[in-house]
């Protein structure tokens, strides 16, 4: 058995699944529950409640399973969460006449070490590496180490993935508050992707974007592995915060923005509206379908942009990616998302949702339970040396971490 667990700004949700005689990973149960302030852009802020809810949502996805969940899976997220790309090269052996020397398992762990040896900001702690291909003098972008091959010079590519350390040091707190243990730490874009993305995508080129209620977390893909990875600190919540100027409650804001208003004009109806209760019970108003669409699609646009300006400066143009954008993340349901991310970004959009998995349950079929699945075939690829353990977190560096994406589908 293997569980996820993802906390977000709004809630905390547990994923688990297990393997079917066939050795195929199964979604048996899920549990969720809601919270109010208790993370902050993927920062938690208030321990005792966010350590509560994750107990709540373990403890009713336990509900149908005739044993304890021990240990999750854990994703993360937040604008300390980022990447950088790094290039080793080295020379290969001791030549001989010929100029060139047959590639060695200790060259190409040299060029590894050199593709890493980059300084990492204060109080960062590294997530992941990603071995994403080798160059052999003139040969570029291949998959596998070129051993046994003979060339003069091999160079390394390696994207590494950090964190806040004490960001992540109290992400585990809360965990270990609720009486479980981490197992693992994972990016929740890296998740995300995981859960929506299929092979072809993610070999020739493909934005996975999940927009969630606090943050907006970006993960590109190209030749098959992560190439780039971001967090946005906009989401979903700046929207509802937008329609609560209106003078209506947070919960009304939430109903229009998920059921009713749209985030492309195209989709707006100047002749519909709606009667809702004025902030704190004192009569109802009418508003209009223009009105608060409006409000939806200005701010919602602004978070495109800035997808789209962190893909330009990562140096993505819309033709290096030509499987566009997936959409996934709970306001990606919205009204019209997907034609209005189009626009901004320039990509072609599809809306993404966990369906690469046998599941029990539909309702982990929904865009916003991305990322908890995703964690799950990521954990089962890394036997157990996925992300950071727990118990390592406090005053050391993570060792090095096997390369999730090249083991995975």
């Amino acid at each position: 058995m293997l569980a996820g667990l993802d906390i977000g700004t709004s809630k905390a949700t547990c994923v688990v699944a297990e393997l079917d005689d066939d050795g195929e990973l199964v979604i048996s149960s899920v549990g969720e529950a809601s919270m109010r302030d208790g993370v902050r852009n993927g920062l938690v802020v208030n321990l005792q409640q966010v350590s509560e809810t994750v107990e709540r949502a373990i403890e009713q996805a336990e509900l149908v399973l005739p044993w304890s969940i021990d240990s999750v899976y854990l994703s993360i997220s937040g604008e300390h969460v980022r990447g950088f790309a790094g290039r080793g090269s080295v020379s290969v052996g001791s030549r001989n006449e010929g100029g060139a020397s047959v590639v060695s398992a200790e060259d190409v762990q040299r060029a590894e070490e050199a593709a890493r040896a980059v300084s990492l900001p204060p109080g960062c702690i590294v997530l992941d590496t990603v071995r994403r291909d080798y160059a052999a003098d003139s040969f570029e972008r291949l998959r596998q180490p070129p051993l046994g091959l003979k060339a003069e010079q091999i160079s390394a590519r390696i994207y590494t993935v950090i964190a806040d350390r004490v960001a992540v040091d109290n992400l585990i707190s809360c965990v270990e508050e609720a009486g479980r243990e981490v197992a693992g730490m994972i990016p929740a874009a890296v998740a995300s992707g995981r859960a929506v993305l299929t092979d072809d995508e993610m070999e020739v080129g493909v934005a996975s974007v999940d927009m969630g209620a606090g943050t907006t977390d970006l993960a590109v893909f190209r030749d098959g592995s992560l190439a780039h990875l971001a967090v946005i600190p906009m989401g979903g919540d700046l929207i509802t915060g937008d329609l609560q100027a209106l003078r209506i409650s947070r919960e009304n804001a939430e109903e229009i923005k998920r059921e009713w208003a749209a985030a492309v004009s195209s989709k707006v109806d100047p002749n519909k509206t709606m009667k809702v209760s004025r902030l704190g019970g004192r009569g109802t108003f009418t508003v209009t379908h223009s009105v608060v669409s409006q409000i939806v699609i200005d701010r919602y646009v602004e978070i495109m942009e800035a997808v789209a300006d962190e893909l330009a400066r990562a140096g993505f143009r819309p033709e290096d990616l030509p499987a566009g954008m997936v959409l996934t993340g709970g306001c990606s349901r919205m009204l019209g998302a997907r034609e209005t991310a189009g626009d901004v970004t320039g990509l072609g959009v599809e809306l993404g949702r966990p369906d690469s998995f046998r599941i029990a349950t539909d309702l982990v079929a929904s865009p916003e339970y991305s990322t908890a699945s995703g964690l799950l075939p990521l954990a089962m690829s890394g036997d157990g040396e996925t992300g950071i353990s727990g118990k390592r977190i406090v005053g050391e560096i993570v060792e090095k971490l096997r390369d999730l994406f090249g083991k995975v589908r």
